[in-house]
């Protein structure tokens, strides 16, 4: 007796299918998670299961519960979602894994006046895909890099690159972030395992403060103390860089991870801008402690797939996954350890 087995969504059958008739594939792989403020958070996901590879991008206006049934609006993409950065409460910048960089508003629809979430604008000017962003202090001027080794500067209001660095790096451009309070400074890492200190004011804008035998995954500059960086690897080891000092050595260094490290992120409350967030390509979530030589202070292995998004809010800590899950932690102060 022969049994009936839908195909693989890769298969024959489904290819020469139009997007209406192809059957709905959740967007279940969450890359992202960012929360502005107790009434605005967006989370980010893509499918990749499918032979059309799209994504989602969900806005809350409650951060209580993520599920995304309780979602106030959502919006597809034609391919799947990488990083998001906020401009303003209501507007935000996505990359995508077409090299589009697209800008998105909650706004009234003209006919229904309800809220939906409308592209204001976008650009496609990377070769390959748009793996990072980070917006300068300005909330007018970003930068981006990707796979095609390429870092662009962007004034946002026209969405024109005002800078282009092509191979910027050698290989794969992992991440870039904006030194807090500039408008022209900058770090990236790459797979060609250099890490670069970019000021686009200066003749020759980028100079070495980290080199490593595998290649540099993550970085993140201390909120606080904004000559720190944090700077991961795909050794799963992260590295403390104090810029004011270039070519000496780290400030600390140490394997924390047994796979590649994938996101760092400092705790933006002044008060404890010791904590270091940490995900690698594994189910880990570990916050660790810079003033004592990289301790955990907290550690979760609560997911069942890689960890992709984290999110400080009021000292808790969110966590989105592969597996389709949005954990919070709370995270005691180094203080009560």
């Amino acid at each position: 007796m022969s049994s009936l087995v839908d195909p693989n969504l890769n298969a024959d059958i489904y290819r020469k299918m139009t997007a209406a008739d192809r059957p709905p594939v959740p967007d279940k792989n969450l890359q992202f998670i960012l929360v502005y403020n107790e009434k605005s958070a967006i989370l980010g996901g893509s499918n990749m299961t499918d032979h059309y590879w799209s994504g989602t991008v969900w806005y809350y206006k409650d951060t209580a519960d993520f599920h995304r049934d309780k979602a106030f609006v959502a919006t597809k993409t034609k391919s799947g979602v990488c990083s998001a950065a906020y401009l303003e409460c209501d507007k935000f910048v996505i990359s995508e894994d077409s090299g589009v960089l697209q800008v998105i508003g909650l706004v009234e629809a003209a006919e229904s006046h309800l809220k939906e979430l409308q592209c204001l604008g976008y650009a496609c000017q990377h070769d390959n895909s748009l793996l990072t962003l980070s917006v300068f202090s300005d909330n007018a001027h970003l930068v981006t890099g990707g796979m095609d080794y390429c870092i662009k500067v962007w004034d946002i209001a026209e969405l024109l690159a005002t800078y282009s660095f092509g191979f910027a790096h050698t290989d794969i451009v992992t991440c870039v972030d904006a030194q807090p309070g500039s408008n022209t400074t900058f770090v990236s890492t790459s797979l060609d395992c250099e890490a670069l200190l970019w000021d686009i004011r200066q003749a020759k804008p980028a100079q070495s403060i980290l080199k490593k035998e595998l290649g540099l995954t993550s970085v993140n500059w201390n909120t606080i103390l904004d000559h720190i960086v944090a700077i991961g690897s795909e050794g799963g080891d992260v590295s403390l860089i104090d810029i004011r000092n270039v070519g000496a050595a780290a400030l600390q260094e140490s394997c924390i991870f047994p796979r590649s490290v994938h996101k760092l992120l400092f705790n933006p409350n002044p008060e404890r801008s010791e904590e270091l967030a940490c995900c690698c390509d594994d189910t880990i979530v570990e916050v660790l402690d810079i003033n004592k030589e990289f301790s955990s202070v907290y550690k979760n292995e609560g997911h069942t797939d890689f960890v992709r998004g984290l999110a400080w809010y009021k000292d808790e800590l969110i966590s989105c996954s592969w597996d389709n899950t949005v954990v919070k932690h709370a995270i005691h102060s180094c203080d009560d350890q």
